[in-house]
Protein backbone atom coordinates (compact mmCIF):
# COMPACT_ATOMS: atom_id res chain seq x y z
CA UNK A 1 0.00 0.00 0.00
CA UNK A 2 1.19 3.41 -0.45
CA UNK A 3 2.36 5.64 2.68
CA UNK A 4 1.25 8.88 1.24
CA UNK A 5 -1.20 9.58 -0.92
CA UNK A 6 -1.37 10.19 -4.05
CA UNK A 7 -0.20 13.93 -5.76
CA UNK A 8 -1.18 15.85 -8.73
CA UNK A 9 1.64 16.94 -11.57
CA UNK A 10 1.91 20.11 -13.20
CA UNK A 11 2.39 21.37 -16.42
CA UNK A 12 3.62 24.59 -15.35
CA UNK A 13 6.63 25.64 -12.98
CA UNK A 14 9.13 25.95 -16.24
CA UNK A 15 10.72 29.34 -16.96
CA UNK A 16 13.92 30.20 -19.43
CA UNK A 17 16.87 32.23 -18.42
CA UNK A 18 16.44 36.32 -19.12
CA UNK A 19 18.33 37.22 -22.26
CA UNK A 20 18.93 40.53 -21.16
CA UNK A 21 18.17 42.55 -23.60
CA UNK A 22 17.94 46.45 -23.99
CA UNK A 23 20.28 49.35 -24.53
CA UNK A 24 23.84 48.83 -23.22
CA UNK A 25 25.59 52.20 -23.62
CA UNK A 26 22.77 54.73 -24.03
CA UNK A 27 22.51 58.54 -25.87
CA UNK A 28 26.10 60.82 -25.48
CA UNK A 29 27.59 58.24 -23.74
CA UNK A 30 31.48 57.57 -24.93
CA UNK A 31 32.38 54.45 -26.38
CA UNK A 32 35.14 51.80 -27.88
CA UNK A 33 35.11 50.23 -31.19
CA UNK A 34 33.63 46.49 -30.57
CA UNK A 35 31.05 47.55 -27.33
CA UNK A 36 27.47 46.50 -27.83
CA UNK A 37 25.27 49.56 -27.41
CA UNK A 38 22.13 47.09 -28.14
CA UNK A 39 21.13 43.97 -27.48
CA UNK A 40 17.58 43.51 -28.93
CA UNK A 41 15.74 40.87 -30.96
CA UNK A 42 14.64 41.89 -34.42
CA UNK A 43 15.23 45.28 -35.82
CA UNK A 44 13.71 47.95 -33.30
CA UNK A 45 16.88 49.69 -33.38
CA UNK A 46 18.57 50.64 -36.81
CA UNK A 47 22.44 50.85 -36.94
CA UNK A 48 23.58 54.25 -38.36
CA UNK A 49 26.77 55.49 -38.91
CA UNK A 50 29.42 53.67 -37.11
CA UNK A 51 27.37 50.88 -35.85
CA UNK A 52 26.86 47.50 -37.30
CA UNK A 53 24.30 44.41 -37.02
CA UNK A 54 25.04 41.10 -35.75
CA UNK A 55 23.44 37.70 -36.66
CA UNK A 56 21.30 38.21 -33.45
CA UNK A 57 20.43 41.94 -34.46
CA UNK A 58 22.71 43.27 -31.62
CA UNK A 59 24.13 46.86 -32.22
CA UNK A 60 27.66 47.80 -31.87
CA UNK A 61 30.54 49.89 -32.67
CA UNK A 62 32.76 49.99 -35.34
CA UNK A 63 34.82 53.16 -34.12
CA UNK A 64 35.45 54.92 -30.82
CA UNK A 65 33.41 57.69 -30.42
CA UNK A 66 29.96 59.25 -28.79
CA UNK A 67 26.33 57.17 -29.12
CA UNK A 68 24.09 59.27 -30.48
CA UNK A 69 20.07 58.48 -30.72
CA UNK A 70 17.98 59.53 -34.13
CA UNK A 71 14.21 59.26 -34.91
CA UNK A 72 13.95 58.60 -38.82
CA UNK A 73 11.07 57.43 -40.91
CA UNK A 74 11.48 54.20 -42.01
CA UNK A 75 9.06 52.48 -44.83
CA UNK A 76 8.83 48.57 -44.15
CA UNK A 77 7.58 45.94 -46.74
CA UNK A 78 3.75 46.95 -46.80
CA UNK A 79 4.54 49.99 -47.41
CA UNK A 80 3.49 51.86 -44.26
CA UNK A 81 5.56 54.36 -42.94
CA UNK A 82 6.84 53.96 -39.27
CA UNK A 83 9.08 56.07 -36.75
CA UNK A 84 12.36 53.89 -35.99
CA UNK A 85 15.33 54.85 -33.98
CA UNK A 86 18.52 54.93 -35.78
CA UNK A 87 21.78 54.65 -33.63
CA UNK A 88 25.20 56.04 -34.89
CA UNK A 89 28.86 56.45 -33.36
CA UNK A 90 29.95 60.08 -33.71
CA UNK A 91 33.67 60.40 -33.99
CA UNK A 92 34.92 62.49 -31.08
CA UNK A 93 38.28 64.24 -31.75
CA UNK A 94 39.65 63.74 -28.21
CA UNK A 95 38.45 60.27 -27.48
CA UNK A 96 36.62 58.83 -24.92
CA UNK A 97 37.55 59.73 -21.72
CA UNK A 98 35.54 57.82 -19.21
CA UNK A 99 36.60 54.46 -20.83
CA UNK A 100 40.27 55.23 -20.98
CA UNK A 101 42.36 52.22 -19.01
CA UNK A 102 42.98 53.32 -15.19
CA UNK A 103 46.51 53.84 -14.86
CA UNK A 104 48.77 51.35 -13.34
CA UNK A 105 50.53 51.53 -10.09
CA UNK A 106 54.58 51.27 -9.87
CA UNK A 107 54.31 47.13 -8.60
CA UNK A 108 51.66 46.72 -11.13
CA UNK A 109 54.20 47.86 -13.50
CA UNK A 110 57.38 46.32 -11.64
CA UNK A 111 55.20 43.11 -11.88
CA UNK A 112 54.94 43.25 -15.74
CA UNK A 113 58.75 43.47 -16.00
CA UNK A 114 59.43 40.50 -13.83
CA UNK A 115 57.09 38.27 -15.65
CA UNK A 116 58.37 39.49 -19.36
CA UNK A 117 62.03 39.20 -18.09
CA UNK A 118 60.99 35.56 -16.92
CA UNK A 119 59.19 34.74 -20.23
CA UNK A 120 62.79 35.94 -22.21
CA UNK A 121 64.78 33.75 -20.13
CA UNK A 122 62.41 30.55 -20.73
CA UNK A 123 62.82 31.23 -24.01
CA UNK A 124 66.64 31.70 -23.89
CA UNK A 125 66.69 27.99 -22.07
CA UNK A 126 64.48 26.23 -24.59
CA UNK A 127 66.91 27.98 -27.11
CA UNK A 128 70.38 26.59 -25.49
CA UNK A 129 68.63 23.31 -25.08
CA UNK A 130 67.89 23.28 -28.78
CA UNK A 131 71.51 23.91 -29.89
CA UNK A 132 73.30 21.74 -27.53
CA UNK A 133 71.40 18.95 -28.80
CA UNK A 134 72.14 19.40 -32.11
CA UNK A 135 75.99 20.23 -31.13
CA UNK A 136 74.98 16.28 -29.60
CA UNK A 137 74.36 14.21 -32.38
CA UNK A 138 77.71 12.99 -33.67
CA UNK A 139 77.83 11.36 -37.24
CA UNK A 140 78.00 7.94 -35.38
CA UNK A 141 74.79 8.60 -33.85
CA UNK A 142 72.97 9.79 -37.54
CA UNK A 143 74.17 6.43 -39.21
CA UNK A 144 72.67 4.30 -36.46
CA UNK A 145 69.20 5.93 -37.41
CA UNK A 146 69.76 5.14 -40.93
CA UNK A 147 70.60 1.77 -39.58
CA UNK A 148 67.41 -0.79 -41.11
CA UNK A 149 64.52 -1.27 -38.99
CA UNK A 150 63.30 -4.54 -38.05
CA UNK A 151 60.09 -5.63 -39.03
CA UNK A 152 58.07 -7.53 -35.70
CA UNK A 153 55.30 -9.50 -37.46
CA UNK A 154 52.45 -11.07 -35.31
CA UNK A 155 54.20 -13.83 -33.80
CA UNK A 156 56.58 -11.46 -32.44
CA UNK A 157 59.48 -13.03 -34.68
CA UNK A 158 62.04 -9.91 -35.51
CA UNK A 159 62.47 -9.91 -38.92
CA UNK A 160 64.57 -7.87 -41.25
CA UNK A 161 63.49 -5.37 -43.83
CA UNK A 162 63.05 -6.87 -47.00
CA UNK A 163 65.72 -5.85 -49.77
CA UNK A 164 64.64 -3.93 -52.43
CA UNK A 165 64.05 -5.67 -55.48
CA UNK A 166 66.98 -5.33 -58.56
CA UNK A 167 66.79 -5.30 -61.86
CA UNK A 168 69.40 -7.64 -63.98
Amino acid sequence: MAHTKAKGTTKLGRDSQSKRLGVKIYGGSPIRCGQIIIRQRGTKYLPGDGVKRGNDDTLYAVRDGVVKFIRTRYTNFTGNKQMKQRVSVIASTEGPKNISPAKSSAKEDKAKDELLEKQEKRAQKRQTKSDEAQKRKTKSEIIEQEAPIKMITRNKEAKKAPKPYKKD
